[in-house]
C-alpha cells in the first residue's frame, strides 16, 4: 500500500469513526445501565435513517430532517423497552435470553422494512461539497461536517452526564445498580431516560450513516452494528469517552483493511478487533457473555 492510499484510508476512517462514535455512545450507555446486549440497535439506526429520508423527500427543511432521526429512534426504542423487553425481563429473562429477544426483534424490523421498501436501496440527496486538504489528509466539506457534528454530540452528552442530576444518577446506576437503588435514585425514570437517550443516539447515527453513504436499505443498520458493538466493547461498557476513542480505532482499521482487500473486508476488521478484545479483556468478555445475572429494564 502506498503512503497516499494509506493517508486517504485514514481520512476515510476518521469519517467512518464519526458514524460509529455516535452509535457506540448510545449503545455503551444502554449496555452499561441495563445490561442488555441490544442487537436490534442497528435496526433502530435504520429506522432513524428512513425517518430522515422520508422527511427530506417531503422537502420539510434541514432542521426537520435532522430532528426526525433521533425522534424516531427514541420512540421506537422506548416502546420496545417498556413493552417487549421489560415484559420478558420480568418473567426471569437473563442477559442471554434478552440478547436472543433483541436479535429476533431486529430481524422482524429488518424483514418488515424489506416488505415495505420492496428490497430497494434508496438514495439520500446531500451535496458533499468541495474537497479540502487538512494536513496530509483529504476530506470533503460534508465529511468534516460529520466529524464536527459527532464531536458536538459527544461534548453535549459528556456535559449532560457530568453536570446534570439525571446524568450523575445515570452514571451511578451504570456502576452499581444495587447501590444506586439503595441510595434512592429513581430507577425507573433513569432507565427510561437511558432507553430514550440511546434510541435518539441510534437514530442520529442512522442519519449520519446515510448522509455519509448517501444510500440506505433495510439491512444497513444491522450490517453496521458490528462496528458499533466492537467499538462499544473495546471502549468499555458505560464509557462514552472510551467508545469514541475505540470508534476511531475501529473506523481507521476498517478503512485500511477495505483499501487492502476491498470493502467486503471492512467488517472483518471489526470482527477481528472484537475477537481480540474478548480474548484480552475479561470485562468485555463478561459483558458479551451476559455473565451478570441482573438486567435492569
Amino acid at each position: 500500500m502506498s503512503t497516499t492510499v494509506l493517508l486517504h484510508s485514514i481520512g476515510f476512517g476518521i469519517t467512518t469513526a464519526a458514524v460509529i462514535a455516535i452509535g457506540a455512545m448510545g449503545f455503551t450507555l444502554q449496555l452499561g445501565v441495563t445490561n442488555v446486549l441490544n442487537i436490534s440497535y442497528g435496526n433502530v439506526m435504520t429506522i432513524g435513517a428512513f425517518a430522515s429520508l422520508i422527511v427530506e423527500r417531503q422537502h420539510l427543511g434541514l432542521a426537520a430532517t435532522i430532528i426526525a432521526a433521533p425522534l424516531a429512534g427514541a420512540v421506537v426504542t422506548i416502546v420496545l423497552a417498556r413493552t417487549l423487553f421489560a415484559t420478558y425481563a420480568r418473567r426471569h429473562g437473563g442477559p442471554f435470553d434478552l440478547l436472543m429477544v433483541t436479535l429476533a426483534v431486529g430481524l422482524i424490523i429488518q424483514y418488515g422494512l424489506d416488505a415495505l421498501a420492496h428490497l430497494q436501496v434508496f438514495q439520500f440527496t446531500f451535496p458533499s461539497g468541495s474537497t479540502l486538504h487538512v494536513g496530509p489528509f483529504v476530506f470533503t466539506v460534508l465529511s468534516l461536517a460529520l466529524v464536527g457534528f459527532a464531536a458536538l454530540v459527544f461534548a453535549a452528552l459528556m456535559g449532560a452526564l457530568r453536570l446534570t442530576r439525571m446524568g450523575k444518577a445515570l452514571r451511578a446506576l451504570s456502576v452499581d445498580p444495587k447501590l444506586a437503588r439503595a441510595c434512592g435514585i429513581p430507577m425507573r425514570r433513569i432507565i427510561n431516560l437511558t432507553w430514550v437517550l440511546s434510541g435518539a443516539l441510534a437514530g442520529l447515527a442512522g442519519l449520519v450513516y446515510v448522509t455519509n453513504s448517501l444510500t440506505v436499505s433495510a439491512g444497513s443498520g444491522l450490517d453496521f452494528v458490528v462496528l458499533v458493538i466492537a467499538a462499544a466493547l473495546l471502549g468499555g461498557a458505560g464509557s462514552p469517552a472510551g467508545a469514541v476513542l475505540a470508534a476511531l480505532v475501529v473506523g481507521i482499521a476498517s478503512e485500511i483493511v477495505a483499501a487492502l482487500g476491498g470493502s467486503y473486508y471492512s467488517d472483518a476488521a471489526a470482527l477481528a478487533i472484537l475477537a481480540v478484545v474478548l480474548v484480552l479483556r475479561p470485562a468485555a468478555r463478561s459483558w458479551a457473555a451476559g455473565s451478570r445475572d441482573e438486567v435492569t429494564v
